[in-house]
């Protein structure tokens, strides 16, 4: 435990991103997982000891793609037997948005996000659309090639990822860099059957269609769009209700009587 705590405060110390999951309930014969906690870094990295690797890699895979609501309990089931976990989350205060391309659209989603209380940033490998004054002055601006940007990029379930370039071939190469990231969000813009090509091909290449069915593309809800506003307005819309926990749906429809 004390080990454990020294992670936690060494990770707070960094502004890092740290998943908990504290085993609260063990099956009938293996209470000495009880009280045991397992920590998840964004880049994938794990530490602490349940006492049991397989247990560990198993809680780490049901974790990995899910979006963490809040401090709330969890049932992981290992080996025939369910595991319960109390899910926590250090540094997941600011939501985190990374925008792909710094185009029109690019623009009015930054200033509804910035509004929105997320961190932003936009990334384009040309300088005039890379330039911090088009922007909100707290959005991270980076003129880089996509490449070069996303293999430093660690994405995980408070960040967004939001590809949003010029052509089909960045569009691709962006998508596939970013992939198999655990980002609580990821987005790509365009047509059904620009969006179908891009599938097509990197099923081709063997992506895995699991992953293929966590992008949101067409990105953004359905309001009739058509400005780039409204558009911004729309992914901005998605973007929130995905890491709230929003259905798209008109309030006056719930049926529970809240909102």
């Amino acid at each position: 435990m004390d080990k454990d705590l020294a992670l936690l405060l060494d990770a707070a110390g960094r502004g890092e991103t740290v998943q908990t999951a504290t085993v609260v309930a063990a099956p009938p014969g293996l209470d000495a997982a009880v009280g045991r906690i397992l920590l998840l870094y964004a880049d994938g990295r794990t530490a602490g000891d349940l006492g049991d690797a397989a247990l560990a890699a198993q809680i780490a895979a049901d974790l990995e793609y899910a979006r963490w609501p809040g401090p709330c309990l969890r049932t992981v089931r290992h080996q025939d037997g369910e595991y319960r976990l109390f899910w926590d989350a250090l540094g997941h205060d600011t939501f985190r948005t990374v925008i792909l391309g710094g185009g029109h659209i690019s623009v009015p989603l930054t200033a509804v996000l910035t509004l929105a209380g997320h961190a932003v940033t936009v990334v384009d490998d040309r300088p005039d659309f890379a330039a911090s004054r088009r922007f909100p002055p707290s959005t991270g601006v980076v003129c880089s090639a996509f490449r070069t940007f996303l293999a430093g990029l660690s994405a995980d379930a408070a960040t967004a990822v939001v590809i949003v370039t010029r052509g089909h071939r960045h569009d691709l190469e962006c998508l596939r860099a970013v992939l198999g990231q655990p980002a609580g969000y990821l987005g790509m813009i365009g047509s059904r059957r620009k969006v179908a090509a891009v599938f097509a091909l990197l099923r081709d290449e063997g992506a895995d269609p699991d992953l293929l069915a966590r992008v949101r593309a067409p990105i953004g809800l359905d309001i009739g769009a058509e400005t780039p506003a409204e558009i911004a307005v729309s992914i901005a819309a998605e973007i929130i209700a995905a890491f709230r926990g929003g259905d798209g749906g008109p309030l006056n429809k719930r049926r529970d009587g809240r909102g």
